[in-house]
C-alpha cells in the first residue's frame, strides 16, 4: 500500500491521514482527536527516502516539530490539525489584545482597495477561517481579509512573563490553574468548570505544567519570607535580652498534620507538613513537606522500566506517624544556621515524640529544650477522655451524675484554673495552686466547696438559678456524643471569661449523690491533668499552628482529594506558608512579585473586599455580647443532643421498620424453642 501525500480538501490537510491507523511498511501513522496534533512516525530509512523527500514539502505547512526520536531511532513528524470554522461556545479574551489586534485590522481594511469594494456589496469584510486550539484556554484565530485574502493572527491572551523572559504559557492558563490552586481545585474541576461555560479548558500535562511552574514561584518567595520572619524573631529576642549561651532565644508553637483525615484510627497519608511558628510575630520560621509516593517512579517500577528524567517529590520512606517529628527536628537543626536564633520553648499538643526527639537530635542545646503544654489540647483530652469514661460505664448518666452539662462545666472549671494561675507573679506557688485546684474540680462542680481556692466565688456568692441550658432534664439519658465534632469544640481564650465563670461555680447538683466509683475515675483523669501543671501554668496554646492548619486545608480542598502524585502536594502547602505569612491580600501580592506585572483590577478588588470583611467580623466577634451569647449556644446544645426525639431521629436508638417474621418461620422457632426448653425428656434431665 503506498501513502498519498496529496493535498485533500478537508481543513486543508493531506489525503490518506484520517483513518485511525495505517501501517506503510516501516511507517506507522496515528490520527488522534480533532484537537490533538498528528503525529507521524517515520523509520530512519524511509526518511533518508527520495519519495518521502519529495512528498515531505506536501505537508510542511501542517508540520509543526520535526525531531528525531531516540527511542525509536526514527523520525517523528507532528502536524498540527487546524479546526473547521465552525467554531461554537465561549471564549476568555484579553481586552487589551482584542484592542489591538481590531486596529491592526481596521488599518488594512482602510488601506485596501479590494475590501472597499466588499463593503459595497454589504458582505463582511473580514472572516474567522481557523482557529488553533492547542493553548488551553488561550486560542489562536486566524482572521482573513474577505477582499484581497490577507491573513492575520489573533492570540487571545498574552504571553505571560516573568521579571525579563516569558514562560511560554498564556497568561490565562496561569491565572486560572493560580486560581484552582488557591481554591483547592484541580484539573478536573477546572475542566468541569469551562465545560458547564461551555469553554475549553486545559488538559491534565498542561495543568501539571503550570502547577509545578506555580510551586517554584511559591517555594522561592516562601523562603524569603521565612528568612524574613526569623529575622524579625530575632530582633524582639534581643531587645529583650533573651539569650542562650549568647545565641538569641525564642518561643515556638509547632505541629504537624497530614494530607488526609486519619480518623484517629488510619495513619497512612502519603504526605505530611509540619511548621514552627514564631510565638511573637505569628509567622512561619520553618516548614517541612513530606512525600511517600511518586507517580513516575511507581509507574516504571511497576512496568519493570528505568525511571525517566524527572523532578521526584518523594522524600519519605517511613511510617506517616513519624513525618511530624523528623520535620519539627530538622527545623530545630537548622534554627542557628537559618535564623541564628535557638528555640528554648516549645509549645505543643503532647501528640507526638517531637519534645523527646528534640533532646535526643539537637547537640549542644537540645537537653536545655523546655516544653510547653497546650491548654487548649489538654483540655480537649480531658473532654473525650470523660465521653469514654461514660461510654464505658452507662450507669454514670442520667440526672444528678455526669451527663453532658457536667462534663461541659467540669472542663471549664479545669480551664477557668489555669488562665487564672497563669496570671499570678509567683510561678512556684501558681504551680502547687493550680495542681490543687485541679483535683478539686469534680469537689467543686458537684457542689462541695470545703477545699476550693480563694477565686471561688460559689463560698460568698449564693448558688444562682440556672437556665434549662444549664440542667438536664429528667428524662434524659446521655449517649456518647461525637467525638470529632466536640474535638473542635475548643477552650479559647476569646470565650466569655463571665460565662464560664458563671457555669463554674453555680450548681444545682447534690454532693452527697456523688458515687464513689464514679468519683474515684473522675479523679484519674484530673491527676493526669494536674500532673502536667508545671507545663500548664503559662497558659500557652498551639491556637497559631492550628489556624495555619486551617488555612492549608482550603488549598488541599479540605483533605479530600489525593494530592500527593506529584508535587501538587508541596504546592499547596507553600501557599498556606505564603497566607500566613504575607497576610490576607496575599494573592495579589505574590503575583506581582513572580511576574512583575499588575495582578489586575478584580484581582486586587476582590482580595480588598475579603480583607474588609474580614476586619469587621473580627471586630462584631470581640464584642463582650458576642461572646456570651457564642457561650451560651455551646453549652445549650447540651440538652438538644440527648434528648429522646433526638436519638429517635439519628443514633443507636435510631427508630428502624424490620418487616414481621414469616409465620411459619415463627413457628419452627416456636417448636424449636418448646422440644429444648420446655418438653423435656427424662433421659436429658
Amino acid at each position: 500500500m503506498k501513502c498519498h501525500w496529496k493535498v485533500g480538501k478537508r481543513f486543508g490537510l493531506a489525503t490518506g491521514i484520517h483513518s485511525k491507523k495505517r501501517k506503510v511498511r516501516n511507517q506507522s501513522l496515528h490520527v488522534c482527536r480533532q484537537i490533538s496534533p498528528l503525529k507521524l512516525k517515520v523509520s530512519k530509512q524511509k526518511a533518508c527516502s527520495k519519495s518521502f523527500k519529495r512528498k515531505l514539502p506536501t505537508v510542511l505547512p501542517f508540520i509543526n516539530t520535526l525531531y528525531r526520536c531516540k527511542k525509536f531511532d526514527s523520525l517523528k513528524v507532528v502536524l498540527r490539525r487546524i479546526i473547521n470554522i465552525n467554531i461554537n461556545g465561549y471564549r476568555l479574551i484579553n481586552l487589551g489584545c482584542l484592542k489591538t489586534h481590531m486596529n491592526e485590522v481596521m488599518k488594512h481594511v482602510v488601506l485596501c482597495e479590494a475590501a472597499k469594494q466588499v463593503v459595497i456589496t454589504d458582505n463582511p469584510v473580514v472572516r474567522i477561517t481557523s482557529e488553533l486550539r492547542t493553548h488551553g484556554l488561550a486560542s489562536v484565530l486566524s482572521v482573513c481579509c474577505c477582499g484581497c485574502n490577507k491573513s492575520f493572527k489573533f492570540e487571545t491572551s498574552p504571553k505571560l512573563k516573568t521579571m525579563d523572559t516569558i514562560t511560554g504559557h498564556y497568561d490565562i492558563n496561569v491565572r486560572a490553574v493560580w486560581g484552582s490552586i488557591v481554591t483547592g481545585n484541580g484539573a478536573s474541576h477546572l475542566k468541569e468548570v469551562m465545560a458547564t461555560m461551555d469553554a475549553p479548558s486545559l488538559s491534565q500535562p498542561a495543568f501539571t505544567r503550570i502547577e509545578s511552574q506555580i510551586g517554584a514561584w511559591w517555594e522561592c518567595i516562601s523562603q524569603d519570607e521565612l528568612l524574613a520572619a526569623g529575622a524579625e524573631e530575632r530582633r524582639l529576642a534581643i531587645e529583650d535580652n533573651c539569650f542562650h549561651q549568647g545565641v538569641p532565644a525564642i518561643t515556638v508553637v509547632a505541629d504537624g498534620g497530614w494530607s488526609k483525615r486519619t480518623h484517629k484510627h488510619s495513619y497512612n497519608a502519603l504526605g505530611g507538613v509540619a511548621i514552627i511558628i514564631g510565638q511573637r510575630t505569628g509567622r512561619i520560621l520553618y516548614i517541612g513537606i513530606r512525600n511517600k509516593y511518586c507517580y513516575v517512579c511507581s509507574h516504571a517500577e511497576n512496568t519493570h522500566q528505568t525511571e525517566p528524567h524527572h523532578q521526584c517529590f518523594k522524600n519519605w520512606n517511613s511510617n506517616s506517624q513519624a513525618m511530624e517529628a523528623d520535620i519539627i527536628l530538622e527545623g530545630f537543626r537548622l534554627a542557628e544556621k537559618m535564623h541564628g536564633l535557638r528555640y528554648m520553648w516549645l509549645v505543643g499538643d503532647g501528640d507526638s515524640s517531637v519534645y523527646a526527639k528534640i533532646h535526643e537530635g539537637i547537640p549542644v542545646w537540645g537537653i536545655h529544650v523546655q516544653k510547653l503544654e497546650c491548654s487548649n489540647h489538654v483540655c480537649k483530652c480531658l473532654r473525650s477522655n470523660l465521653e469514654k469514661l461514660v461510654d464505658a460505664n452507662p450507669h454514670y448518666k442520667g440526672r444528678n451524675n455526669l451527663t453532658k452539662a457536667v462534663r461541659i462545666r467540669l472542663v471549664s472549671a479545669v480551664r477557668c484554673a489555669i488562665r487564672i494561675r497563669s496570671k499570678e507573679e509567683n510561678v512556684h506557688n501558681a504551680i502547687i495552686k493550680l495542681e490543687k485546684d485541679i483535683r478539686n474540680s469534680v469537689h467543686h462542680i458537684f457542689g462541695n466547696h470545703n477545699n476550693c481556692s480563694d477565686f471561688c466565688k460559689a463560698k460568698s456568692i449564693p448558688p444562682i438559678n440556672q437556665t434549662t441550658s444549664y440542667t438536664n432534664d429528667s428524662t434524659e439519658v446521655d449517649e456518647p456524643s461525637d467525638l470529632c465534632i466536640q474535638n473542635n469544640l475548643l477552650w479559647e481564650e476569646g470565650t466569655s471569661l463571665k460565662d464560664q465563670e458563671l457555669s463554674r461555680y453555680s450548681s444545682t447538683l447534690s454532693y452527697s449523690d456523688l458515687k464513689s466509683d464514679m468519683l474515684s475515675d473522675i479523679s484519674v483523669l484530673l491527676d493526669r491533668v494536674a500532673n502536667k501543671s508545671k507545663i500548664l501554668i503559662n497558659n500557652t496554646t498551639t491556637n497559631l499552628a492550628k489556624c495555619w492548619m486551617h488555612m492549608r486545608t482550603k488549598f488541599d480542598g479540605g483533605k479530600v482529594y489525593n494530592l500527593c502524585n506529584r508535587g501538587s502536594w508541596h504546592t499547596r502547602c507553600y501557599g498556606g506558608c505564603l497566607r500566613m505569612n504575607v497576610g490576607p491580600q496575599w494573592s495579589p501580592t505574590v503575583w506581582k512579585q513572580v511576574t512583575d506585572s499588575s495582578p489586575g483590577y478584580h484581582f486586587i478588588k476582590l482580595y480588598e473586599e475579603r480583607y474588609k470583611q474580614l476586619t469587621l467580623s473580627n471586630q462584631s466577634k470581640s464584642k463582650p455580647q458576642a461572646q456570651s451569647n457564642r457561650w451560651k449556644r455551646k453549652v445549650s446544645t447540651a440538652n438538644e443532643s440527648t434528648s429522646k426525639s433526638a436519638k429517635s431521629s439519628y443514633g443507636n436508638e435510631a427508630i428502624q421498620c424490620e418487616d414481621d417474621v414469616d409465620t411459619s418461620v415463627l413457628n419452627t422457632k416456636c417448636d424449636q424453642n418448646m422440644s429444648h426448653h420446655i418438653n423435656i425428656s427424662n433421659d436429658k434431665n
